[in-house]
């Protein structure tokens, strides 16, 4: 069986202390170097369109969380970058790989700035962390790879953080939308949906959104950290409000 990372990272391979290195101007250009990215590797449009919200949602909730949560500087900095590359290989290739490739050509990104190697190399390892143990992506991975299969889980409060304002933005309004039209375009899932709309007796958009609403459900009960926890208790009660109707009696 085929691991997806390659590597298991210690806790102490994490370099949390010292002055940033990067400014507003420069984390501006890396995104849109992500965004480059997508397009060189023929990225649907819409999506690109999607994953350039997603991106910037999970910055700012980074941002604002890792203030609440009294981070330094270097702290900041990682949890900002990853943040910033943390799905610059999703969109094409192997989805479920999409965390380690990311995570590898956000360092060699970073490197060829003259960012230092510390910085390049915490910021690669929070982004390999950030699929998770549960949810979505692990069952997933579950299936192709065995049911023993984990990705590794985060390793520091940086880690979490990433982590977890990652799947806050599937709570938010724009976010349930993106795994919509994930869903929609992902051959598996249509074709599951399409099952389930015979099996069921519904039509698909009611099936794609029970499922999405599912997924939402499990990545709610996956926060931690109180900060984020308040803000997701907030964005699902908006989104039962939005989607309630669809519920399955």
């Amino acid at each position: 069986m085929e691991k997806v990372l390659k590597n298991q990272i210690k806790l102490s391979d994490m370099f949390l202390r010292g002055e940033m290195e990067t400014d507003e101007k420069i984390r501006q250009k890396l995104k849109e170097e992500v965004v480059e990215c997508y397009k060189e590797n023929k990225v649907a449009e819409e999506l690109i369109k999607q994953f350039i919200i997603h991106n910037n949602q999970v910055e700012n909730f980074v941002i604002r969380f890792s203030k609440e949560e009294n981070f330094n500087d270097k702290e900041k900095e990682i949890a900002i970058l990853s943040a910033i590359f943390h799905d610059i290989a999703k969109g094409y290739g192997d989805f479920l790989k999409h965390g380690e490739v990311g995570g590898e050509m956000a360092e060699k990104i970073l490197l060829k700035k003259g960012i230092s190697k510390e910085l390049a190399k915490s910021v690669k390892l929070a982004i390999e962390r950030h699929m998770g143990v549960q949810g979505y992506p692990t069952e997933k991975a579950k299936k192709q790879y065995g049911k023993k299969f984990e990705f590794p889980e985060y390793a520091t409060k940086v880690g979490q953080i990433v982590y977890e304002c990652d799947i806050l933005t599937q709570l938010t309004e724009e976010g349930f939308d993106k795994i919509l039209l994930l869903r929609e375009l992902d051959k598996e899932d249509f074709q599951e949906d399409k099952k389930k709309v015979k099996e069921d007796k519904k039509i698909i958009e009611q099936i794609r959104i029970l499922s999405v609403l599912k997924s939402a459900k499990k990545s709610y009960n996956l926060i931690k950290l109180e900060s984020v926890k308040k803000e997701a208790e907030k964005l699902w009660q908006k989104i039962q409000e939005k989607y309630g109707m669809y519920n399955e009696k």
